[in-house]
């Protein structure tokens, strides 16, 4: 077949359809294949070190060792086993099941750790009244300013320096109005007028998230040793805390994050295994044949699964050598993985340009559902671990002025209603964290210098002015 490139370019042009449609959608099942197997075999071996019994002896991963028992059964049954799977529907529905299950509970995790980065900023903000430093009130009113609009703007990127603004804000003492940030708000929403429905609705629960606005389904019942600890956090007296009270709310903070951190870590892993097997499922009735890299790559899972398996074992010896004896295969993989992704995601336009011009062609040869598996891979490659695979369409449709403001002012009202019975120091939080999720709301060089400005005049606890500095020279720092 001639270069996937040229094929690419040719069907975006419409020519020798029957020819390029067939052959681009074989050429990139196959090759979607390989770095799926690949990337499956290296992460699945990086996980089984991972996941050792003390990972998962504790609480909140009671639940993945379970989820990652179902993925073991697929393996053993679609990579594994010699035997001849004519059907892999139920193993792909089971994927679908792991899938949904994790989304659910990224959502409480990630609901969990936005919260506890909104108690770390209060704590920061107040850990300086137990401190007997010496506070430079002269470079707090003076060169500090100097020194963050330098940090801001020593970049030339564009977006670069936006990052850095939202990083500042974020840090800044937060002395707006409720009204002022809520003007802020509907400044952000009026840029998102004519955008898609989700992309309004995505954006709105960014700030729900960032703002302790959003509870999910089972939150105080899925990690309830993290829940307790976050109970005691959100209960404590932040006006009148004293040493004791601070240093054991920041102990349980430690502890909570702590946990949330690592569990994140693992359900981002083991999300990139789900995807890549769903890849190889997908991408399996189309490939043709076995070449190096999988056939070791399978070696590599079958090393593993067997030592999942066998994990506790005495009765099995020559574990570790075994695994020891996979390096030669890593080696082997170093540069194919990114050979491969640059080739797919410089050519992969061709399969949305294809279902959307050319469906009846697609439909009257056989190649409609290959290509809307195709479109599946692409998103389960695509770095976002936690994509939807099939989405309302109704969120494609724009989103008119009314539409937007409705939203906007949903988000206003239950701001509002959780600010009247917010201590004044997590609100302050609060509206500093969503702040930073807004798009830059400067128009000048001059309104950023201002805001700065402004911001550091109104505070007038030392504590928080000394905890601002140090905060921010951190971030200057990089």
């Amino acid at each position: 077949m001639k270069d996937l490139n040229y094929v690419a370019g040719e069907i975006s042009k419409g020519k020798n359809l029957s020819l390029n449609l067939p052959g681009y959608a074989n050429s990139m099942m196959n090759l979607y294949h390989g770095l799926a197997y690949i990337k499956f075999s290296m992460n699945y071996y990086t996980f089984f070190e991972m996941s050792n019994d003390s990972e998962f002896g504790k609480a909140e991963m009671g639940r993945l060792s379970e989820l990652l028992k179902q993925l073991n059964e697929i393996v053993d049954k679609e990579v594994v086993s010699d035997v001849i799977q004519p059907e892999t529907d139920e193993s792909i529905g089971k994927l679908d099941g792991i899938r949904n299950e994790i989304i659910k509970i990224m959502e409480v995790v990630t609901a969990y750790v936005d919260r506890l980065r909104i108690y770390e900023y209060v704590l920061n903000r107040i850990e300086y009244r137990f401190k007997d430093e010496e506070f430079d009130e002269a470079y707090y009113n003076n060169g500090f300013t100097n020194d963050l609009m330098h940090y801001i703007l020593s970049d030339k990127d564009s977006v670069a320096v936006n990052n850095r603004i939202s990083e500042v804000v974020e840090q800044l003492p937060m002395r707006l109005s409720k009204n002022k940030f809520y003007e802020y708000l509907r400044d952000s929403f009026t840029l998102y007028k004519d955008a898609q429905i989700g992309t309004v609705d995505d954006f709105a629960y960014t700030l729900k998230t960032t703002g302790m606005l959003f509870e999910p389904d089972d939150f105080d019942t899925m990690f309830p040793e993290v829940h307790e600890l976050y109970l005691d956090i959100a209960a404590a007296d932040y006006k009148n805390i004293s040493k004791e009270e601070y240093d054991a709310v920041s102990a349980k903070l430690t502890i909570a994050a702590q946990k949330m951190s690592d569990t994140a870590d693992m359900y981002v892993m083991f999300t990139q295994l789900v995807n890549d097997l769903y890849t190889l499922l997908l991408s399996k009735p189309h490939v043709f044949g076995d070449v190096d890299e999988t056939i070791r790559a399978r070696k590599v899972v079958e090393v593993v699964i067997s030592d999942f398996k066998n994990r506790g074992s005495n009765a099995v010896l020559g574990v570790d050598e075994q695994l020891d004896d996979l390096t030669d295969s890593f080696i082997s993989f170093e540069g194919k993985q990114e050979r491969i992704g640059e080739t797919v995601s410089s050519n992969d336009y061709a399969v949305a340009f294809a279902l959307e011009h050319y469906h009846d062609e697609l439909s009257k040869d056989g190649l409609l559902v290959e290509y809307e598996n195709l479109a599946k891979i692409i998103k389960l490659q695509s770095g976002s671990e936690f994509v939807l695979l099939e989405e309302d369409k109704s969120k494609f449709e724009t989103a008119d002025k009314a539409y937007v403001d409705s939203v906007c002012e949903a988000l206003i009202a239950s701001f509002e209603a959780s600010f009247e019975t917010m201590d004044r120091t997590v609100r302050r939080a609060v509206m500093s964290s969503v702040l930073s999720q807004v798009p830059v709301f400067f128009n000048s060089i001059d309104e950023i210098q201002g805001y700065i400005n402004t911001s550091l005049m109104l505070c007038s606890d030392v504590s928080e002015k000394q905890a601002c500095v140090e905060v921010l020279r951190i971030v200057m720092q990089g």
